[in-house]
């Protein structure tokens, strides 16, 4: 695949038959919405017709989530979140089971979860980032079509 900007691979299914979620924790709501929208934005350009959202109350709780919708007829989900470092180890263990929680329910389900988990030192970082969550659904759009 290449990985330049605005190129994508070919798709082997039709993008507009897909059904995909976005799971998007509230905590840190300022920089997760506007990730939402921008991922539902690209989605929607890159032909996705049938898009849900829903929301959670923090990243830890994405998972759960996650594994729920997946016993639906959701195709992939993109889990956004934002994690921004503090003076304590909180931040690392949310930040590690997320990550093991999100991969271990799409190995389980066999459907792809894209992670768009911000872990950044603060908010700067985060907004910087924001902009990324474009690549979101370029991926989620990918694994679902050609696997």
């Amino acid at each position: 695949m290449n990985k330049e900007s605005g190129k994508l691979v070919d798709f082997i299914n039709d993008p507009s038959e897909i059904k995909v979620a976005i799971v998007r924790a509230r905590f840190n709501s300022v920089i997760t919405e506007k990730m939402a929208i921008n991922s539902e934005k690209r989605l929607k350009e890159l032909g996705v017709q049938n898009i849900i959202n829903h929301t959670v109350p923090g990243s830890f709780e994405i998972p759960f989530a996650c594994n729920k919708l997946l016993d639906t007829d959701i195709d992939g989900i993109i889990a956004i979140g934002c994690l921004i470092k503090g003076e304590t180890d909180h931040y690392k263990y949310i930040a590690e089971n997320t990550v093991y929680g999100i991969q271990k329910v799409s190995l389980e389900k066999n459907k792809p979860i894209i992670f768009g988990v911000l872990t950044v030192n603060n908010i700067d970082q985060a907004e910087a980032r924001i902009k990324s969550s474009t690549t979101y659904a370029e991926n989620l759009v990918e694994m679902v079509c050609n696997y």
